[in-house]
């Protein structure tokens, strides 16, 4: 607590170092939120197509049972073949009695839900829930309950209360059709694969499939990518505190060719989706729209708190700078008139040039430090929350013919095996991932569904130390 000498002695300061004060005592009480950092050794087991290992590493110090850690960990075990959804129905409810959808005079054409740690869900994260929830229910065999899920992340993809620009993407119809087909409702896959060649027309395969009466004896659904990662752009010379925050998200995955064979060679022709940069730019563009909250965020404080502090070296090395410049002139000056000599002007002009140009050093050395840090301190990535673990595009494919596992799928750099359907209902559906960046090493799954076996690279080598 402040006592009346303190807040009399506060009232002395400069009111800019006031707000400085005030910020930083603020940003202080943040609650700690988990980092880029945090997620590294994570990450780098998911690169290596591990997801075991990826859900063992995952970060936990922070967020625990938050609506991005339990989406992120339900991902991970999924792909796995492994229906860990009790925390997904956890955030289902939470977010059930909460008021579900925001639509401001801003944000007219998006949708948001608020989670109870405050976090704004982007409209794919959401989506995603429902996606990850039919998925595990398929896998556990309550196909009423997976078709329910599959609905709602229908009616979501379809919301009718949005005139202009509301959120749909072919990528996503595309896994709701293979989601459909794993409960047995194939008239709703149709539905889902047609949406998904209207809003792509190079999709004909998927308008074609979704002509056929009778599903597919065999359906695959391949994920790949790890997930995009965000970068800045900053350009110093705008208001920092605009709410876009010149974030971009980078795409890591390589679209590589695939091919899929059963184990007497019979090939199953994949298909590739459109990738999921449309997910992020809807988010990018949907955080612009709610730049009030934005700003009043431990972010906007940071950066405020952050500007205020560059402005004040940058000033104080310019400064500097001047008056090394100021005083460097003066003195040559003072040489050339008690000289009274050409030497003397000579050198009076040498000692006034030699001190403007340290001078314009300092300054421009002292802008440079204060900017670069600034960028530093200020660089949201590091902490920008999003849901990491999804993937970027699939690969759909279908039979059939009689298939005999275990199936292997295959790109330049890795080989996946699946030695069992997902789910065998009307038809057989397998759901694989593949991360499909850059070449890692081998290992093998303890569930028995799944074998991944990543290829090494040209020069032969391979950066995992986990064994077969």
């Amino acid at each position: 607590m402040l006592n009346t000498k303190h807040i009399t002695k506060l009232n002395l300061l400069h009111p800019a170092c006031l707000l400085v004060l005030v910020l930083l005592g603020t940003g202080c009480s943040q609650n700690s939120l988990l980092t880029r950092q945090d997620y590294q050794k994570s990450q780098q087991d998911f690169l290596r197509g591990d997801a075991e290992s990826a859900l063992l590493d995952f970060p936990r110090k922070a967020e625990d049972g938050t609506f991005i850690t339990t989406l992120e960990q339900g991902y991970l075990s999924l792909i796995q073949g492994k229906p860990q959804i009790e925390g997904l129905q956890k955030q289902a409810e939470a977010l059930e009695k909460r008021v579900r959808y925001h639509v401001s005079r801003e944000a007219r054409n998006f949708f948001y839900v608020q989670t109870p740690e405050d976090y704004y869900a982007s409209e794919h994260e959401v989506i995603w829930l429902h996606f990850m929830l039919s998925w595990g229910y398929s896998l556990q065999g309550k196909y009423e309950e997976a078709c329910v899920e599959a609905r709602i992340a229908g009616s979501l993809l379809s919301l009718p209360w949005s005139p202009v620009g509301h959120f749909d993407d072919p990528a996503m119809r595309l896994f709701l059709a293979g989601l459909w087909t794993m409960c047995g409702e194939w008239q709703e896959a149709q539905v889902d694969l047609r949406a998904a060649w209207f809003l792509d027309n190079s999709l004909v395969w998927a308008r074609e499939l979704a002509e056929r009466s009778q599903p597919p004896s065999h359906l695959f659904v391949v994920l790949g990518g790890p997930g995009p990662e965000p970068v800045w752009n900053p350009e110093l010379t705008v208001n920092p505190l605009r709410s876009e925050r010149q974030v971009s998200f980078r795409l890591r995955g390589r679209k590589s060719p695939l091919s899929i064979a059963d184990q007497r060679g019979v090939a199953i022709e994949p298909h590739l989706s459109p990738d999921a940069r449309n997910w992020y730019e809807r988010h990018l563009a949907r955080e612009s729209e709610l730049h009030e909250m934005i700003l009043d965020s431990a972010y906007g404080k940071k950066m405020a708190v952050r500007g205020a502090l560059a402005g004040t070296e940058i000033a104080i090395t310019s400064g500097a700078g001047l008056a090394v410049g100021v005083g460097g002139t003066a003195l040559g000056a003072a040489v050339m008139y008690f000289g009274n000599s050409a030497d003397a002007v000579k050198l009076g002009l040498i000692i006034a040039a030699a001190s403007i140009e340290q001078g314009i050093q300092i300054s421009r050395q002292g802008y440079k430090q204060s900017t670069s840090r600034l960028k530093q301190e200020l660089d949201p990535t590091p902490g920008y929350r999003f849901v990491r673990y999804l993937p970027e595009y699939l690969w759909m494919g279908w039979s059939d013919q009689d298939i005999t596992y275990p199936v292997e799928l295959r790109t330049p750099s890795a080989k996946i095996k699946i030695q069992q359907p997902s789910v065998v209902n009307r038809t057989s559906v397998s759901i694989a991932h593949v991360p499909d960046a850059k070449p890692s090493c081998s290992y093998k799954m303890d569930n028995s569904s799944i074998i991944i076996v990543p290829l090494p690279d040209a020069a032969g080598n391979c950066s995992s130390d986990r064994p077969l």
